[in-house]
């Protein structure tokens, strides 16, 4: 039953901050596609809060995020056909399918992560979890509204995304450290320069990937790249510091 009431939570917070909102913020307030897409998408990463409070293990959260994820599926499958759904969404693909890709790919990083640090490896908890997601979430939405807005200097180095700039770098790298290091003084009871550390070793690393990243695959490298680099550390402070 627990299960149960916690699948109806999420797709209760779904309905309103990736469809409800959304649909008034484009069509009432009038406000740019992107930045529509960018509230979506850090409204999507807050969720994984929902996944950790309501979940008093790795796999119930699993089943959760399994059922909802197929739920979600053929619910956007069905909706993508309406014109409807072309009005008062934003899609890159004319033809539909970009949102439906990236909830899948987000519930498979989620799925992912859980079972990783909420489960399988030693000394792993909720707190990488959750800090990974919005490092990607936070991060990676300002990066790309200030680069696509305000941003003029493309990145050329070799390997990188050449659409995206050194402003938008800029900005993840900033963001990403102050998202940190506030979740970190507030989940670990480490020293607050331990976590100040962590945050810019975590945000250089969070931008280098965002950086060299194509195709929308960002939502599946940042979460593993800074949960990894998290996790590593966790384990050296535990070595010098001792807990």
């Amino acid at each position: 039953m627990d299960v149960f009431i916690t699948v109806l939570i999420v797709i209760a917070y779904f309905l309103i901050i990736l469809a409800v909102l959304p649909i008034m913020f484009k069509t009432f307030l009038r406000m740019p596609k992107e930045v529509v897409r960018k509230f979506q998408h850090i409204g999507f990463a807050s969720s994984i809060f929902i996944f950790t409070e309501r979940c008093e293990s790795w796999w119930r959260a699993v089943i959760v995020l399994v059922i909802f994820g197929a739920s979600i599926f053929f619910i956007v499958w069905g909706f993508e056909k309406t014109k409807f759904y072309n009005r008062s969404f934003v899609d890159r693909q004319k033809k539909g399918g970009e949102m439906k890709i990236s909830l899948l790919m987000a519930m498979g990083v989620f799925i992912g992560l859980f079972i990783l640090f909420g489960g399988i490896l030693p000394r792993s908890n909720n707190d990488i979890i959750v800090i990974s997601v919005m490092s990607w979430g936070v991060g990676d939405a300002l990066a790309a509204l200030f680069g696509k807005y305000l941003g003029k200097r493309k990145l050329k180095s070799f390997g990188t995304d050449h659409n995206k700039t050194w402003l938008g770098s800029t900005v993840m790298a900033i963001s990403v450290s102050i998202v940190v290091f506030i979740m970190l003084v507030f989940y670990q009871s480490n020293p607050w320069w331990s976590a100040l550390i962590s945050s810019l070793i975590i945000a250089v690393i969070a931008t280098t990937i965002e950086a060299y990243t194509k195709k929308g695959f960002d939502t599946l490298t940042i979460p593993f790249g800074v949960a990894f680099v998290l996790y590593g550390l966790s384990w050296f402070w535990f070595g010098i510091l001792g807990g």
